[in-house]
C-alpha cells in the first residue's frame, strides 16, 4: 500500500482556469507583433515554459523578451478573468488538516505565479517556477526541486497535472501521477498514473488506495 506524504499541483488548468486571460494576452501579442500562430496553436503547448512555446512556434528569438514582457503585462492586468477550479479550497483545507505538505509546480513565471497565489490566497508550502531549475517540464527537475524544498521522498509524492508535459515530468521523476481530465489536455490510452474527473478524487486516492 502506498503512503502519500506530499501533493504537488500544476497551476493552470488544475488549480485555476486561466484560458480566457491566455487567449486575451496572445491576441494582443498577435496584434502588436504581427505574430502568425493563432491561439489554438499556442494552446497546444500550454504546460511548458513560455520561451519554449515561442521556440516551438518558431517566433523570432529577438522578439522573445519583448513578447514575454507584453504577455505578462496583459495577463496581470486581466487577472480578474481567472477563476479557481471547483473544490480547490476544499482539497487544500483537507490536505492541511491531514498535515500533508503541498506545492505548485508550474511553467508560469515566478512573478505572475506569486501574484495569483496571493490573489486567490492559496496556502501551499512550495512554489516551483521555470526560473528555479535548469530545465522545466517535461523534464523531472521541477518535481525534484519541489521534493527537496518539502524534504519529501519523490516516490511518496503525487503530482496532479492536466498536460502531457505534466505526465512526462512525473514519469521521469518517478512519482505518482493523477491526470485531471477537466483540465486543458485530455488523457490517452497510454496514460501514466491515474485519471480523475474532480479534484475531490485526490482525497479518495490518498485515503483508500
Amino acid at each position: 500500500m502506498k503512503k502519500i506524504t506530499g501533493v504537488l499541483f500544476d497551476f493552470d488548468g488544475v488549480l485555476i482556469d486561466s484560458l480566457p486571460v491566455m487567449e486575451k494576452a496572445w491576441f494582443s501579442i498577435q496584434e502588436n507583433y504581427a505574430v502568425y500562430p493563432g491561439f489554438e496553436k499556442y494552446k497546444q503547448h500550454i504546460g511548458i515554459p513560455f520561451r519554449s512555446i515561442l521556440r516551438k512556434l518558431e517566433i523570432d528569438s529577438n522578439l522573445h523578451q519583448s513578447i514575454e514582457n507584453h504577455y505578462s503585462r496583459i495577463a496581470s492586468e486581466n487577472k480578474d478573468l481567472i477563476t479557481l477550479n471547483p473544490y480547490v479550497r476544499k482539497l487544500l483545507r483537507w490536505l492541511k488538516d491531514k498535515s500533508i505538505p503541498t506545492g505548485i509546480v508550474t511553467s508560469k513565471d515566478k512573478c505572475r505565479t506569486l501574484e495569483l497565489i496571493e490573489f486567490f490566497q492559496l496556502d501551499v508550502k512550495a512554489v516551483v517556477t521555470p526560473e528555479l531549475t535548469p530545465r522545466g517540464k517535461p523534464y523531472p527537475e521541477p518535481i525534484q526541486y519541489a521534493a527537496k524544498e518539502l524534504s519529501l521522498e519523490i516516490n511518496k509524492i503525487v503530482f496532479v497535472g492536466d498536460m502531457f508535459s505534466d505526465m512526462q515530468c512525473a514519469m521521469k521523476a518517478n512519482c505518482y501521477y493523477l491526470h485531471y481530465l477537466n483540465g486543458y489536455q485530455i488523457g490517452s490510452e497510454n496514460i501514466y498514473g491515474g485519471v480523475i474527473n474532480s479534484l475531490t478524487e485526490v482525497i479518495e486516492y490518498i485515503t483508500y488506495f
